[in-house]
């Protein structure tokens, strides 16, 4: 962590709520907690995910922030920042700063988007290229960092602690889980035994 990068993540987290992003989930069936600091090995300071599909459709996106509190953008922020493609539909690096034109420049090479803290405000000085993360670690990203879980029969996104959780056994012995949301629960008539 930089030196107080902390003090801009509910910054971040405000600007990414303007824009329509979920910023929050739970740890347990009570317990909220805001998306910063999570992941496993690959670790974004601020994440937002929304609702981008049409009426019949669950589309989600996924925004990943690197948040910086340095004097100046350098490459390497950058290169952090894309790495969250794994996971993330966009990328940004966001920081206290006025981007110089080569940093501009470099990050719209990468499709990394550009955020500049100013104060309590948040400019978006270049929209992040969607890009097209892996859908295995999007689903585990969701999953392990963010408690949320896809219903195996309607698609939607929900809460991991509000949707029942199906467990089976495949043809290969290995046990796997499937989610079902309330609403599928209660058109399916489901219990929770």
């Amino acid at each position: 962590m930089g030196r107080n990068e902390a003090r801009f993540y509910p910054v971040v987290l405000r600007y990414l709520k303007q824009n329509g992003y979920l910023t929050y989930s739970y740890k347990d069936e009570k317990t909220k907690f805001e998306f910063t600091r999570v992941g496993g090995k690959t670790q974004a300071d601020v994440v937002g995910i929304k609702d981008v599909g049409r009426d019949y459709s669950h589309k989600i996106e996924v925004v990943a922030v690197e948040v910086k509190d340095r004097e100046q953008a350098r490459v390497r922020y950058i290169t952090q920042a894309l790495g969250y493609s794994t996971f993330a539909h966009r990328c940004y690096l966001a920081m206290p700063v006025e981007y110089k034109d080569e940093y501009v420049d470099y990050a719209k090479q990468m499709g990394v988007g550009l955020l500049e803290i100013n104060g309590n405000d948040v400019i978006e000085v270049l929209t992040a290229e969607l890009k097209n993360p892996n859908k295995i670690m999007l689903t585990w990203f969701l999953r392990r960092s963010l408690n949320l879980v896809k219903c195996a029969f309607c698609g939607s996104i929900t809460h991991r602690f509000q949707a029942k959780r199906i467990k089976r056994t495949n043809v290969f012995g290995k046990e796997k889980h499937l989610y079902v949301c309330t609403e599928c629960c209660n058109i399916l008539k489901l219990t929770n035994e």
